[in-house]
């Protein structure tokens, strides 16, 4: 079976005949091989796991979080919570 991309916008659209039956709002996971090909893998309920997203892997979290702290412009784990924020010590 052939099938041909589209364009919609600024995405490429590849259609999955019904023959295939896949699910509406299936979600994929997507990953392109060094020879091209592409591969579509269904998501379950224990691939959306934070943990096992492989995505991830590489992400400098500390980096992350010292953006994050520059664009609020405070350390928030450095504040003393006060008032009503204040737990019952």
């Amino acid at each position: 079976m052939i099938v041909k991309t589209r364009r919609h916008g600024h995405s490429t659209v590849l259609s999955i005949p019904k023959s295939i039956k896949v699910p509406a709002n299936t979600e994929f996971n997507v990953s392109q091989d060094n020879d091209g090909t592409i591969i579509f893998r269904p998501i379950h309920k224990a691939e959306s796991d934070l943990w096992s997203d492989s995505s991830l892997d590489n992400l400098d979290y500390l980096k992350l979080r010292h953006e994050e702290q520059t664009d609020l412009g405070y350390n928030p784990r450095s504040l003393f919570p006060i008032g009503k924020e204040k737990p019952n010590a």
